[in-house]
Formats: C-alpha cells, sequence, structure tokens
C-alpha cells in the first residue's frame, strides 16, 4: 500500500513531467501553491492621474529548488528569474511586461486552468491588464473601475500600503481631474 519512495517537498522537483503537455498542467499546479497575480497601485508624479498601475505575474521558490523556476522561463519565454529581495535564500520568476503578460500568460492559464482563490485571482487580473492594454487606466474613472478590481484581489487588498478609499479622494482632488465627474466608493 505505501510506497518505499517518500514524497517531499525535496524530491518534488525530480517529479516535472518530461512530455510539454503533462508540464503545463504541473505548472498551472504549481502557480497554484507558490505563485501570485497582483497589480501594484502607487503614486506617480510623472503620470497625468499621479498614480500607476503595474500587474506582474511571479512565482517564488527556495533557491535550492529553483530550477523550476527557469523551466517556467523556458515554457511562457519571457520575464526573468531573480532573488527575492528582503529573502536571498528564495528566488522569484517574474512577468511583467503587459505585451508578455497579454500574449504568454493569459493564454496559458486560459487554457490550464488554476483552481479556487487563484483561479479568481487570474480572472480579476486578466481583467485589469486588457483594461491596462485598452488605455482605460488613463482616465479616472476607468483607473478607480480597475483599481477596485485590483483590491478586490489578493484577500480584497488585505496587505496593501495604499487604501482605495484614499486613491479615489486624491484622484478627486487631482487638478487634472477636477472637472470630471466625481466617483464614490460603493
Amino acid at each position: 500500500m505505501f510506497s518505499k519512495n517518500v514524497s517531499s517537498a525535496n524530491n518534488q522537483q525530480e517529479r516535472v513531467p518530461k512530455d510539454v503537455e503533462n508540464l503545463k498542467y504541473y505548472l498551472a499546479g504549481f502557480v497554484d501553491g507558490e505563485g501570485c497575480f497582483s497589480v501594484t497601485i502607487c503614486k506617480n508624479k510623472y503620470t497625468a492621474l499621479r498614480w500607476k498601475m503595474d500587474p506582474l505575474f511571479q512565482v517564488y521558490q527556495h533557491k535550492d529548488n529553483s530550477r523550476i523556476l527557469y523551466i517556467f522561463k523556458d515554457v511562457f519565454n519571457c520575464g526573468y528569474v531573480s532573488k527575492k529581495g528582503g529573502n536571498p535564500s528564495c528566488y522569484v520568476y517574474c512577468v511583467d511586461r503587459i505585451s508578455d503578460i497579454l500574449d504568454c500568460v493569459i493564454p496559458f492559464f486560459d487554457r490550464y486552468q488554476l483552481v479556487g482563490e487563484k483561479y479568481n485571482n487570474f480572472l480579476l487580473f486578466k481583467q485589469i491588464v486588457n483594461g491596462i492594454s485598452l488605455k482605460e487606466h488613463l482616465t479616472k474613472e476607468g483607473f478607480v473601475r480597475l483599481a477596485k478590481k485590483a483590491f478586490q484581489m489578493n484577500r480584497n487588498g488585505k496587505y496593501r500600503k495604499n487604501y482605495l478609499n484614499i486613491i479615489i479622494k486624491s484622484l478627486e482632488q487631482s487638478p487634472e481631474t477636477k472637472s470630471q465627474t466625481h466617483l464614490k466608493v460603493r
């Protein structure tokens, strides 16, 4: 009944499927546990609205198992692998270019679907990235609509540095947007 081969995190990397189709399902499952779709919203004095949105897809792994991150890079054919800031024993695979997210990341997860909360985060991420690609984030109304979606992601923005109501209030007070219709948080 029990296998003599003990399954553990240490030998998980040795079980990476060899055929491409199973490898892609494996990678999708790996992202369910070790990946993240996020959209950073931060102040930027160089944009008309004084705020910017940066979507990012990441997968984390201990440096001893970083080989899997390079497999992601090869399969997606974009992005980069680097040390995770503040944690030198952790590496991260990142895709942050809008074109790469649109052309590689989104189509991959449309085909090899995630499960549960991570899937919901992906759907919101996809809507935000598509909105950014259509330049919706350059208007106050579009920025607020996309920001509301971003704040629904990853436990409703629990770990965000900025609050949605502060972002919206600053947009309403911005000289570039005073003539536009004021939006309220619902």
